[in-house]
């Protein structure tokens, strides 16, 4: 088998044949979705629970969160399945069923449409409340948060049905063995795609977070000028804060794993890239669904502690929780005034 013709998209791997061809490259690729199934979909079935069952997290960005974790449940617990399927057994095994592949390619799509809707949202609801607190309940209710979702499921299915249109197209691609969005279908649609849906995002939401981190940082400094705030405001200020910190890794987390695929479809117009860049971009895009649970764990302790009460680590709650008071009580100390030193004399009453 030569080069050139693996390389090109007329070529269509059999059953096994990838793994047999070029097992140094389809192992290690196979272990990688076959962890990113089993780690994302605990994870991600983890944050449905964990705010379904702590209160502290039932709030209105929550409602961002939870929709985030379905699209990416949907990912961890069929996209990657059916993606080691296709590096197994090829494209053979979905022509026998028919729709197979069209359907899952498209739930994929809108899954990824949502997941960066969704966390555009978030991080538009955290601009709003550090830098426009004073519009975020006229914006943000459950009604209106609701209605967001559905939005963002509406515009994913619009995407999808175009292709009846002879808009783009949902297919099984030959050089990143997945069923996934057609890139060469219709390429001015690919552009679109990639430039509205991804790359604008990715820079929009980067430009609010610089504001809002300018913002929180000129707020910091006033406040330890005047010495105003109260013990309260110092609390919620320092959670709104620290949410906002775990969205923004979040966001760079997604815009780190799906930047190389907007990339790829586009630079490949003419469809002459070796197939392997295409498969690995394609499997660490399909990595970010399983890592998000991770991010709010570690960075966020409302969810760290929502996670070791379901999962029975009492005592990583209880450091957390000693943590998250020595936090509060050193905030609240550094913005008291000073206490005025005494003599010795002067404590003893000389």
């Amino acid at each position: 088998m030569n080069l050139t013709t693996l390389n090109s998209s007329t070529f269509k791997f059999g059953r096994h044949e990838f793994v047999n061809s070029n097992p140094e490259m389809a192992i290690p690729l196979l272990i990688a979705l076959g962890l990113g199934t089993v780690i994302g979909t605990f994870g991600n079935v983890l944050i449905l629970l964990g705010v379904a069952r702590a209160k502290d997290l039932q709030n209105m960005e929550s409602v961002f969160i939870v929709n985030l974790a379905c699209s990416d449940l949907y990912v961890t617990a069929l996209a990657d399945p059916m993606s080691i399927t296709a590096k197994l057994e090829g494209e053979d095994f979905f022509e026998r069923i028919p729709g197979l592949c069209r359907a899952i390619a498209c739930m994929c799509t809108i899954s990824c449409v949502n997941s960066l809707m969704s966390i555009s949202a978030l991080s538009f609801n955290r601009f709003i409340y550090i830098c426009h607190n004073k519009y975020y309940k006229k914006i943000f209710t459950v009604r209106s948060c609701i209605f967001m979702c559905g939005v963002f499921y509406t515009i994913g299915i619009f995407l999808t049905m175009l292709n009846y249109l002879d808009i783009g197209d949902h297919t099984f691609d030959r050089k990143s063995l997945e069923c996934i969005w057609d890139r060469m279908a219709t390429y001015s649609y690919t552009v679109v795609f990639s430039i509205v849906l991804v790359w604008i995002p990715i820079v929009v939401i980067g430009l609010s977070y610089l504001k809002i981190f300018l913002r929180v940082k000129a707020s910091r400094q006033r406040i330890h000028q005047s010495r105003l705030r109260t013990s309260t405001s110092s609390s919620n200020f320092a959670s709104s804060f620290q949410l906002c910190k775990t969205m923004f890794i979040i966001y760079i987390v997604f815009a780190t794993c799906w930047a190389p695929y907007a990339l790829i479809i586009v630079v490949d117009h003419d469809d002459s890239f070796d197939y392997a860049p295409h498969l690995y971009i394609v499997v660490w895009a399909h990595m970010h669904p399983s890592l998000n649970w991770l991010v709010y764990y570690f960075t966020n302790m409302k969810f760290q502690r929502a996670f070791d009460s379901i999962l029975f680590i009492t005592r990583c709650r209880r450091r957390v929780e000693v943590e998250d008071v020595v936090v509060t009580q050193t905030t609240e100390n550094s913005l008291k005034p000073p206490k005025r030193v005494h003599s010795t004399k002067e404590s003893a009453g000389m």
